[in-house]
């Protein structure tokens, strides 16, 4: 006969959070774009939850299930206090609902975004004078 403290255990090690990758709870601005049936669609949204294996958001005309996508979240640090950054994914629509999908992660990277580069900023700080 088992006992009831390893029944327990058992079931505890069943119980909870499963996933490999650990979830962060983040609400940021993200465009995404996918194809179908040869058309262009993009669209908006706003992320709940990134990971390394995957991102979930929040749109309100969710893309379907299966179609390959393209995510570019507004990232909310700078890249050396300067310069913008973008994280762009490439992932596969697992599962998408009446608002929210689900997206598994393919590979990704960091892009720098907008029309302020590192040189720039460093002339803009030469030129600049307060007087007083």
């Amino acid at each position: 006969m088992v006992s009831l403290a390893l029944r327990m255990a058992d079931k505890q090690l069943i119980h909870g959070d499963r996933r490999i990758d650990r979830r962060y709870t983040f609400e940021l601005p993200v465009l995404f774009s996918y194809r179908q049936g040869g058309v262009f669609v993009s669209d908006s949204g706003t992320t709940e939850e990134l990971s390394g294996g995957g991102i979930r958001f929040v749109s309100d005309y969710p893309p379907p299930v299966g179609v390959e996508i393209e995510l570019r979240v507004e990232w909310p640090f700078l890249l050396q206090n300067v310069c913008p950054l973008e994280l762009t994914v490439k992932g596969e629509v697992l599962r998408s609902g009446a608002r929210e999908t689900v997206v598994r992660t393919i590979g990704y990277e960091f892009r720098t975004k907008g029309a302020r580069s590192f040189d720039q900023a460093a002339v803009a700080a030469s030129i600049c004078d307060f007087v007083a």
